[in-house]
């Protein structure tokens, strides 16, 4: 039987969301918690970091393919030399969540996030700030793709995820089910400033998209709207994220 590295290189299925194609990515996604079911790697490419990618999957048993270049632009036409397939990340619905609020009593909910980047990294920030549930916007929003999961480095995989299909519904059910709602607002007048907010034991704290922020129809159905005290208009979602998740810590 032929060495695993040496095995015929089966090709992934048609989508591209489960492909990690580049080489520090991989690199932080072995050094991690992300589950990675098999690496394809360029045999055209003297790239040192191939070698260090290669004797990261013998350490950790992970399959692992020598192949032309052709063949990884078969796998990927944007790869960079190589290619990590990893496994998909679950998504709840929401009502397996809202039905349990004594377990699930700190709720992040990433509304209509469009970089990836961003979304990894609050899930980064709500993994270390202990949040029990993070919801995710499914129709405007970017989705749980590779990217989103390599910069989480792990955290994709450990945090709780919901699916949300319409933002102001999941907030009254969550009224319903005993949460006090919290919208995050670039807008300074009639909101308060995060640092003199006592979040409630069961909370469901909002943040917006990149640009647009929170709508101000979603602002509405919020029991609270915060704002972060800035000398500039706004901060990246992903920074604001962590000062409020700190607030929330300091409060609970």
């Amino acid at each position: 039987m032929k060495p695993k590295h040496q095995q015929q290189a089966q090709q992934p299925s048609q989508s591209r969301d489960d492909l990690i194609s580049s080489k520090n990515s991989i690199i932080e996604s072995l050094n991690s918690d992300v589950s990675i079911i098999k690496i394809w790697l360029s045999k055209d490419s003297p790239n040192p970091k191939l070698k260090e990618i290669e004797t990261l999957a013998r350490d950790k048993k992970i399959p692992f393919f020598r192949v032309d270049n052709r063949e990884m632009s078969r796998l990927d036409p944007e790869h960079r030399g190589a290619i990590a397939q990893i496994t998909p990340v679950k998504l709840h619905e929401e009502e397996e969540i809202l039905q349990f609020p004594d377990k699930y009593k700190k709720i992040l909910f990433a509304v209509n996030i469009e970089d990836p980047h961003n979304l990894g990294a609050i899930l980064r920030t709500a993994l270390a700030f202990g949040i029990d549930a993070v919801a995710i916007s499914s129709r405007n929003g970017v989705s749980v793709n590779s990217t989103v999961i390599s910069t989480s480095a792990g955290a994709a995989f450990k945090n709780t995820l919901v699916r949300v299909a319409n933002t102001t519904n999941f907030i009254e059910k969550a009224k319903k089910a005993g949460y006090w709602i919290y919208g995050s607002n670039v807008k300074q007048d009639k909101t308060s400033n995060i640092h003199e907010i006592i979040f409630d034991d069961k909370s469901v704290i909002l943040v917006g998209n990149e640009g647009k922020g929170l709508s101000d129809k979603i602002l509405k159905h919020c029991d609270f709207t915060v704002h972060i005290p800035v000398k500039f208009e706004s901060l990246n979602v992903s920074v604001a994220t962590g000062i409020i998740l700190s607030q929330l810590l300091k409060t609970n």
